[in-house]
């Protein structure tokens, strides 16, 4: 995370949107803590959370169990799931909240349909909080879907799940749907204008380095939350992402075995239930005019610089119909389900 490309204009400047101003404020924000009066509103929601056993993501899960809240976790494979179930009790002993496990594999599109077929025992969902994510530092493609993973991971199946879920969510009264994404979606150049050519680039395994595939994989989710804004009013469901900050978690655990990040993580980086006390306040803020917005250090922000250029607003308005040839056929059946809730 300390290195960035010399040819990305917003990675060397000093621009709001750079990185400089953001670890400037990193460190010098402060994180509304989470308290009951930050989460008292949700109780007894139905509130779904992708990749929970870990990070601001398990943290987000034991906020809610505090209110009661009806949990339903996804986890890669059965024994996390258990254990951040255990930890999440453990923390809150008096708490009646009901919490539920759905394996999910985020690189496999049969997994996720199979995680579609037993969201249907629940009768809606309030809320939803899209958290998975992956940072490879070496390329890898997935053997299901044929995608790098990070790509395939962060974006692809992160916006297949989002579509699986919207039919849930437009069964609730307030239902809010939330994409975790990062201020280095901020940092991403990208000069193509349709996703189809992006997506020849990124599954060229010569043309990958980490940290920007980690960059453009948070872009492209900024940009489908504005994109799928425009297509679903906040009267139905209220859409937005929101950013962390550079955590103390486990997305970087193949980075961060080197000594130098150890050492610069624990100096500047939030604590996970710092990271989560952002998802919470996005949550709690979301409104009409923050529809499709994006959330860092406890406000709703401008639209970063990069996602106004012609390029990124092009490549948003490509995404609908190209990751449509990229995804299995039922999803079709989704996208229906969608427009007739």
């Amino acid at each position: 995370m300390l290195a960035f490309s010399l040819l990305n204009p917003y990675a060397i400047s000093l621009d709001i949107d750079g990185p400089f101003p953001a670890l400037y404020r990193l460190l010098t924000s402060r994180c509304i803590p989470i308290d009951d009066a930050n989460i008292s509103s949700f109780a007894n929601k139905i509130v779904l959370i992708t990749g929970a056993t870990s990070g601001c993501g398990l943290e987000c899960a034991k906020a809610f169990a505090r209110v009661n809240c009806h949990l339903v976790l996804t986890a890669r494979n059965h024994e996390k799931g258990e254990a951040a179930a255990r930890e999440i009790a453990n923390t809150n002993p008096h708490s009646s909240s009901t919490i539920d496990l759905l394996e999910v594999d985020m690189t496999s599109y049969s997994s996720i349909y199979a995680f579609k077929t037993k969201l249907s025992k629940y009768p809606r969902l309030d809320l939803a909080i899209l958290n998975a994510g992956v940072y490879m530092t070496d390329f890898k493609l997935c053997p299901e879907t044929g995608q790098e993973e990070t790509l395939q991971v962060n974006f692809l199946s992160t916006c297949m799940i989002s579509l699986v879920l919207i039919p849930l969510l437009l069964k609730s009264s307030h239902p809010r749907l939330l994409f975790i994404s990062s201020e280095a979606h901020a940092w991403a150049a990208p000069r193509q204008t349709t996703f189809r050519d992006l997506q020849a680039q990124l599954n060229d395994p010569t043309a990958y380095t980490c940290y920007e595939r980690y960059h453009i994989s948070k872009l492209l989710l900024v940009l489908w939350t504005q994109q799928l804004s425009l297509h679903i009013s906040p009267e139905r469901l209220l859409i937005a992402s929101a950013s962390p900050g550079f955590c103390r978690s486990g997305l970087f655990r193949l980075f961060n075995s080197h000594a130098l990040a150890r050492c610069v993580e624990r100096l500047v980086c939030r604590t996970a239930e710092e990271g989560a006390s952002q998802y919470i306040l996005a949550l709690r803020c979301m409104n009409e005019a923050s529809h499709g917005a994006f959330f860092a250090d406890n406000n709703f922000k401008r639209p970063a610089t990069v996602t106004t250029t012609y390029s990124a607003v092009s490549l948003r308005n490509s995404l609908c119909e190209d990751i449509r040839s990229v995804f299995p056929t039922w999803i079709e059946e989704v996208e229906r389900a969608i427009l007739i809730a």
